[in-house]
């Protein structure tokens, strides 16, 4: 089968889609295994285009770990483009992985690494294309384990009823008591059925098994009640690995075959962030803050370094500036990596005093924009958010970035926070066109004003945040509110990118939504939606429809603000934060001045 799959592929399949690099495999560093040599089989699937998935660093963990022992076979496989899924369909040909072309109705089990909301409708298309029931409810004992994981899965009910188990936090501890319970009940006959793997999973700490809790509901649509059936826990805590210096780490990941959206050498410094953004739900689902030493961040850098030979290295964590010594560790991997003309970056640089002597330390190849998240403008919003910056450290830092040469700054903002006001939406440009302005006036600096390229999102009311309870600004609000800073803009050095507001308006309804959207999930699917987060694919009229058809309010999951003492649908995941705590920080950020 896989034999004659890949010659359809090479011969027929390639030369008819785009970056068909992306399905041929043989990658350097890849991992293939002989599945007759091996006790279990591992699909790693990435609901999203190769480009987006082989960018993602908790993959490569995975991938290395799981790789890393001799009876365990793990293969990677993405959601296919609309060319690639059209052809695999008019041939009658399934889903493979890029490692053996191995369909994945035939592995032990499929886990799917769920970053975003948008890619819900690709976990089911790339389940039916691997011919594997969607429900887990119409899956038999032999059918695949479906796993979930990633940095959403403390608030993943409308995908709950496609999962037989999702991981909720860090995966290295409890990996492989996941992976050798479901071996123990394959082994043992699968006795119980699916149900009796249910039981054994839910019995290890940090998994959320979605078929052993019973959601009610009242006549107005909240929810009633979350009941577990044993030996389900009434709290699932996620897992954490606090020894991050020892954690696997892969030092020989898989090169891409095409351009990949961030193609270098990534090392994680620090997980956790020593902030508390009240907006953030990343914050909440890494914590508490956990870093590697220098001496093993060098030891990583060049170990990747010598396995891949990429140009580039990228010190990455939620808040990279944060990590102490920062400036000692940038200049030791400067120094190491200097001679060898390779880039060392920063994903997005902290507004703080240190931020005035970090550009020159990370300018020593190229110097490419220097890229910043104040998120809000005006102290006053800064309060309300509890964003823990001041304009006069961004100023220096940026005044630092244009005397080491960058002539570009990247910034990234919100609209929509609680209590927003107009002053605030003009505080944007404000400090827009006084960071641009301000390269003019530097002594000794040619080629005049800076070119400032600002991003702005719309706030959405994340679960387990101290703002799950606020209504999130209607999609016509925000659109005047874009519009407003548009009309505001007065020189061409200042570009504003807005994020869609209906896009926004969906991620909303599914991210703060409960399991009885699964319907609307699979509604949406006969309607062959899918690629929602891509702007080629997305359809919010189709959408509206589906919510229509399947008699579902989108505006009632998105927009409304939640009662204090309302039962939320992700009550039933554990992050060892108190309720009474995000509530106490709403209290204070409605008080913030």
């Amino acid at each position: 089968m896989e034999k004659n799959y890949q010659d359809i592929l090479y011969d027929q399949i390639l030369p008819r889609v785009r970056k068909p690099g992306q399905y041929a495999g043989g990658e350097r560093n890849a991992v293939v295994k002989d599945h007759s040599s091996v006790d279990m089989t591992i699909a790693l699937a990435f609901p999203d285009t190769y480009a987006v998935g082989m960018s993602h660093l908790g993959l490569k963990i995975l991938y290395h770990m799981l790789n890393g022992r001799e009876d365990i076979a793990a293969e990677r496989v993405f959601a296919p483009w609309t060319d690639m899924e059209h052809e695999l369909r008019v041939r009658g040909l399934p889903l493979c992985t890029l490692e053996t072309f191995t369909p994945l109705s035939r592995f032990d089990v499929v886990g799917f690494s769920m970053q975003y909301e948008l890619s819900f409708t690709n976990i089911l298309n790339m389940l039916e294309l691997g011919g594997i029931p969607r429900l887990t409810s119409k899956r038999s004992a032999t059918d695949p384990v479906v796993l979930g994981g990633g940095s959403i899965s403390t608030a993943i009910e409308p995908v709950a009823p496609f999962f037989d188990a999702v991981l909720v936090g860090d995966a290295e501890d409890v990996l492989f008591d996941i992976v050798y319970a479901i071996k123990d009940w394959r082994d043992g006959g699968r006795p119980g059925g699916r149900g009796g793997l249910h039981r054994s999973l839910a019995a290890i700490q940090g998994v959320y098994v979605p078929s052993l809790y019973d959601v009610s509901y009242h006549a107005d649509g909240t929810v009633a009640a979350i009941d577990h059936i044993t030996p389900a826990p009434a709290s699932v805590a996620k897992t954490t690995v606090f020894d991050l210096e020892n954690a696997p780490f892969p030092t020989r990941p898989v090169v891409p075959n095409v351009e990949v959206i961030h193609d270098r050498i990534n090392v994680e410094i620090m997980r956790g962030c020593p902030n508390q953004c009240r907006f953030c739900q990343a914050v909440q689902h890494y914590r508490p803050l956990r870093m590697r030493s220098k001496e093993k961040v060098l030891e990583l850098a060049d170990a990747v370094f010598r396995g891949t030979g990429y140009e580039e290295i990228s010190l990455t964590s939620l808040s990279t500036a944060d990590y102490p010594g920062i400036l000692d560790l940038l200049g030791a991997i400067v120094e190491r990596f200097d001679a060898r003309r390779v880039n060392v970056s920063l994903p997005s640089l902290r507004v703080g005093p240190e931020l005035e002597r970090l550009p020159g330390l990370t300018s020593s190849v190229r110097k490419a924009g220097l890229t910043m998240a104040p998120e809000v403008a005006t102290d006053r919003l800064r309060g309300v958010i509890r964003k823990p910056i001041r304009n006069e450290d961004l100023l220096a830092g940026c005044r630092s970035a244009f005397e080491a040469g960058y002539r570009l700054i990247k910034f990234y903002f919100l609209i929509g926070a609680p209590t927003e006001r107009d002053e605030d939406l003009q505080g944007i440009v404000d400090l827009c066109e006084q960071v641009s302005l301000m390269r003019r006036d530097i002594p000794g600096v040619s080629g005049g004003r800076a070119q400032i390229n600002a991003s702005i999102s719309s706030h959405i009311p994340k679960p387990h945040t101290p703002f799950q309870w606020e209504a999130m600004n209607p999609p016509e609000e925000l659109m005047a509110k874009q519009q407003y800073i548009r009309s505001l803009r007065r020189s061409k050095a200042l570009k504003f990118k807005f994020h869609d507001v209906d896009v926004t308006y969906l991620e909303a309804v599914f991210s703060r939504g409960d399991r009885r959207l699964a319907a609307a999930l699979l509604k949406a699917r006969e309607r062959g939606l899918r690629m929602d987060s891509w702007s080629e694919c997305f359809d919010i009229r189709a959408w509206r429809e589906v919510f229509s058809d399947v008699g579902l309010d989108p505006d009632w999951y998105a927009l409304r603000p939640r009662r204090s003492d309302e039962v939320l649908p992700w009550d039933m995941i554990g992050l060892k934060i108190p309720v009474s705590h995000l509530a106490k920080e709403n209290r204070r950020a409605h008080t913030a001045r």
